[in-house]
């Protein structure tokens, strides 16, 4: 059977897809409770490696021990029931997770030993699986094993770049999960299907029953990009209508008044539009992330001479902004969509406001905290511009090294620097800091009077853990 069909290199190509379409969805259903920082990237990694090995290891004693071609079809049917069962639990797991642990590098190390060892360690299992059927003599037993280590690299080539390019624009992590069991659920009828063919049909049936079931658990509001995934809610903020957009646990990234659309909901973009007004001039105008296009929205329509450049590393959201935020595509507003840091480096444009609003969930790209960002941001400033930064940090307590990290980039090129601060305390609260070359004459301000600031460079920012030390602060 294995010499007319490609049965082996087929599933093998599968398995490698079906690997890391679930490691990329299993960071996804993370975000929303836990985040999406490089400590979480690093702790599905970890875990999903640390199971593949084990797996690795169980499975050629198994493989060496059985040698049953069937056994292959049990374990795909296995790894599909897996999966089920993550998109059956994962919420309330992670819910528990994060109610329990108060670290986020814990919480992202027991949620993914909970939720993702159990698939890996069976995938893991199926390789030396493939490879003992494969192997029909000494003679040929590497080009044996290289050919069906080639099809799963190759499946997982293919599964990256599907997944990240093509699937998350169209479908949300868990509709990927159903994807990855699907096709397990088929490559496990590649192998003898008509042995106990009912058993195998009956299990597939639950599996498949299970698995369309998981799909409707998801309440509405969450929505999947090639970038990110968002959660859009209605709440209420000083007893108005609120709808909100988020990346992550912790805080709201846009929003606006339901019933008043045109107004300004949060501090931050209201000190920010502050800052705008009290700049000596605003006829070019640079937005560096675009959110749900709120701020930008309203300084065009209070500028209508001015142009408002935007640039948004995630194309799909002026589409959400249109459907949820009540954007309206004002004439003088320029969608860029393209990273921040890209954009700094290559533009030739010169502007009298920049506003930097570049947080996904609470954190900060590294790429916009070194010093060659900070050169690269110089280059853009018109004489007697201003650039005006939405941090969240604090000048107090171990906070303090976060904000000095965020400042060191700006104050390197310009002379002054004035904040106001959203809550004077030790724990990080929004901060707006206005940098210009001239004095800033910014209504109730007060001077950011840092005694060193650490400037960190492309070679080396130590975000995570300064990031992680402010979050800790009590």
């Amino acid at each position: 059977m294995f010499k007319r069909l490609p049965i082996l290199p087929i599933i093998a190509f599968v398995s490698g897809f079906s690997l890391m379409t679930f490691e990329l969805a299993a960071a996804r259903v993370l975000a929303p409770s836990i985040g999406s920082s490089t400590y979480v990237w690093t702790s599905v990694i970890g875990v999903i490696i640390a199971a593949l090995s084990l797996g690795y290891w169980v499975g050629g004693k198994m493989a060496d021990a059985r040698n049953q071609a069937t056994d292959i079809a049990w374990l795909c049917l296995a790894i599909a029931a897996t999966i089920t069962m993550t998109l059956l639990t994962y919420l309330s797991l992670i819910d528990t997770t994060v109610q329990s642990v108060e670290d986020a590098r814990i919480q992202g190390v027991v949620a993914s030993l909970l939720l993702f060892a159990p698939t890996s360690f069976l995938i893991g299992i199926l390789s030396p699986y493939l490879v003992k059927l494969k192997v029909t003599s000494l003679a040929t037993s590497g080009q044996s094993f290289a050919s069906l280590s080639a099809f799963e690299s190759i499946g997982g080539i293919t599964g990256t770049f599907i997944t990240g390019f093509i699937l998350f624009g169209y479908i949300g992590a868990r509709e990927a999960f159903a994807v990855v069991v699907f096709l397990l659920l088929v490559s496990s009828w590649l192998i003898f299907p008509k042995v106990r063919w009912i058993e195998r049909a009956v299990v597939s049936f639950v599996i498949t029953l299970v698995c369309l079931a998981s799909l409707q658990i998801i309440t509405p509001g969450h929505i999947d990009t090639a970038s990110a995934h968002y959660s859009i809610f209605n709440g209420t903020l000083d007893g108005k209508p609120v709808r909100g957009i988020a990346t992550g646990p912790s805080g709201t990234q846009s929003g606006v008044y339901i019933n008043d659309p045109n107004k300004l909901v949060f501090w931050y973009t209201q000190r920010m539009a502050e800052a705008v007004a009290q700049a000596p001039n605003h006829d070019r105008i640079l937005v560096l992330g675009g959110g749900a296009f709120t701020l930008p929205q309203y300084l065009a329509k209070t500028y209508p001479d001015s142009i408002v450049d935007v640039v948004e590393i995630d194309p799909e959201l002026a589409g959400i902004a249109r459907r949820y935020f009540n954007y309206t595509d004002p004439k003088n507003v320029n969608m860029i969509f393209e990273d921040a840091r890209t954009y700094v480096n290559k533009s030739e444009q010169t502007y009298d406001v920049i506003l930097v609003d570049v947080y996904s969930d609470s954190s900060v790209p590294f790429s916009l905290m070194t010093k060659e960002y900070g050169q690269q941001i110089d280059r853009l400033v018109a004489d007697g511009g201003v650039v005006v930064v939405n941090m969240i940090a604090s000048p107090h307590g171990s906070c303090s090294e976060l904000l000095k990290a965020l400042d060191a980039p700006y104050r390197q090129s310009m002379k002054y620097a004035a904040y106001k601060t959203h809550q004077a305390t030790s724990l990080k609260s929004n901060m707006i800091v206005a940098y210009s070359n001239r004095p800033i004459q910014w209504a109730e301000s007060s001077p950011l009077n840092l005694q060193t600031s650490q400037t960190y460079t492309d070679n080396y920012a130590p975000v995570e853990r300064i990031q992680q030390n402010c979050q800790n602060a009590t």
